[in-house]
């Protein structure tokens, strides 16, 4: 029977989440620092931002690749908290980004070409899902033959 680890989802959300935010923001900075925000409504800035984030391909790919990494991450530390059915609770730790996904999707928040928000929430999941994979290589990697992995 699958466990849940309420404790390990949580945790790997949050990681993933804010991992993503922190690694995120200097590239942020980045974007603002090239684009004249002088003549910019302060309502639009954050979308004059993300518009020159994206404008800048290989800043915007590099964003998009670390955020992806940060889900694996989040499955990954989900799947070390949960030390059992490493595959569910990594998957399962991308629920806050599925989450927000779908909410700035439906607040019509996201900068994202529709296609783009619907292949980053297929994304998270998968990618978090390796993440868990990952921990449980390492964690059946250090059980010696003939031991038993329920220690």
């Amino acid at each position: 029977m699958s466990k849940v680890s309420v404790k390990g989802v949580v945790v790997g959300g949050i990681v993933d989440v804010v991992a993503s935010l922190v690694l995120d923001m200097p590239f942020g900075f980045y974007a603002a620092l090239h684009v004249d925000l002088s003549n910019v409504p302060k309502a639009r800035m954050e979308s004059t931002i993300n518009a020159a984030t994206q404008a800048n391909i290989p800043l915007y790919v590099t964003e998009l690749l670390i955020g992806l990494a940060c889900s694996v991450l989040g499955g990954y530390v989900a799947a070390r908290l949960a030390k059992q059915d490493e595959l569910l609770n990594g998957a399962l730790s991308s629920f806050l980004c599925v989450v927000l996904g779908i909410f700035t999707m439906a607040a019509g928040m996201d900068s994202h070409a529709l296609w783009e928000q619907i292949l980053l929430l297929l994304a998270s999941p998968i990618l978090a899902l390796f993440g868990g994979y990952l921990m449980q290589r390492q964690r059946l990697g250090r059980v010696a033959p003939g031991e038993s992995s329920a220690n």
